[in-house]
């Protein structure tokens, strides 16, 4: 009797565990570092721990995320904060609760031969889609060098097919968080001119939000839990990154690990600061920063984690 009245509570607690996985489709929008994070919560299983069955799934279009995310096809989506924005200043129920980063882990590549930033008058820099993060960022850079006339912009598609137009010379330089594979000079990286800008955010749909206040705030955590386990397991995260970079030369991928580590933002708020670039890079008619940002950006989820003390218990136990 008692071997089937145990029996019979595995079978409940198994049963269970299913129920509590809720299936849950999260996408992300460029294979890249400030996205290490989502990927490592999908393979150390933080997702899980929180009771949540995520199907990952890369749309190499910010634009493309957020379509999915409005027509239902995802639940929770990573694109970068101008998609968010501009839907959001176009209408769209869509808004943004945590930020990977808050600044541009991105750099200015060029082919080894260009060694000053004026020799880039008159040369083809990739992007991937014209309004993508890339997009917006490649502009403000160029803007700040006061080469927004004189520099041409070719989009590409995505990661790999800028990769590949520079490998082949076709073009003279890209902004990325990817070191290409070839030889290249690192002419500037775009966090030191001072412009804020989340590359990757974590977006829903408002309705979303407010019907699965708890799924949501389930991914944060897991999200969360994550970044602190790149920041104190190295050689795990090391992994991750080859996984879904499909690389393993050792030096790109510490270098990455480096790059993960600096921007990732351990307390993910999104600075608010956000809305004003893209609105700058992209005015939408009769819509200004002030309004729109309550609209657009809601930290209420973070706040409650700092607040109860999650955040800070995390990395305390990444510094032990």
């Amino acid at each position: 009797m008692k071997k089937l009245l145990s029996r019979v509570v595995m079978l409940w607690l198994c049963c269970v565990g299913e129920v509590l996985a809720a299936p849950l489709r999260l996408s992300y929008s460029v294979v890249g570092p400030t996205v290490a994070g989502v990927w490592m919560a999908h393979e150390i299983g933080t997702f899980k721990k929180y009771g949540l069955d995520v199907q990952l799934i890369y749309i190499p279009s910010s634009g493309m995320n957020i379509q999915a995310l409005l027509g239902g096809s995802l639940d929770v989506s990573a694109p970068g904060i101008s998609g968010v924005v501009l839907a959001a200043a176009r209408g769209a129920p869509v808004l943004t609760i945590a930020a990977m980063t808050n600044r541009p882990a991105m750099t200015l590549y060029v082919q080894p031969e260009i060694t000053r930033t004026d020799q880039l008058k008159g040369q083809i820099l990739g992007i991937s889609r014209f309004n993508s993060s890339g997009h917006t960022v490649t502009t403000l850079i160029l803007r700040k060098l006061g080469l927004e006339k004189s520099a041409t912009m070719r989009p590409l598609g995505g990661t790999p097919e800028m990769q590949a137009a520079f490998e082949q010379k076709q073009i003279a330089g890209i902004v990325t968080g990817v070191k290409p594979g070839v030889p290249a000079r690192a002419l500037l990286n775009a966090a030191d001119l001072d412009i804020p800008f989340a590359m990757n955010v974590m977006a829903v749909t408002q309705e979303f939000l407010q019907k699965n206040p708890d799924t949501v705030e389930r991914v944060v955590k897991a999200y969360i839990e994550a970044v602190g386990a790149m920041n104190h397991e190295k050689e795990a995260t090391l992994k991750v990154l080859a996984k879904y970079f499909k690389r393993g030369d050792a030096n790109f991928l510490d270098e990455t690990y480096g790059i993960v580590t600096k921007f990732t933002e351990k307390t993910p708020r999104v600075d608010i600061r956000n809305v004003a670039t893209v609105l700058e890079f992209e005015p939408v008619k009769g819509v200004d920063a002030e309004t729109l940002t309550p609209k657009v950006i809601d930290n209420s989820v973070v706040d409650k984690l700092v607040k109860e003390g999650f955040i800070e218990k995390v990395f305390a136990k990444v510094g032990r």
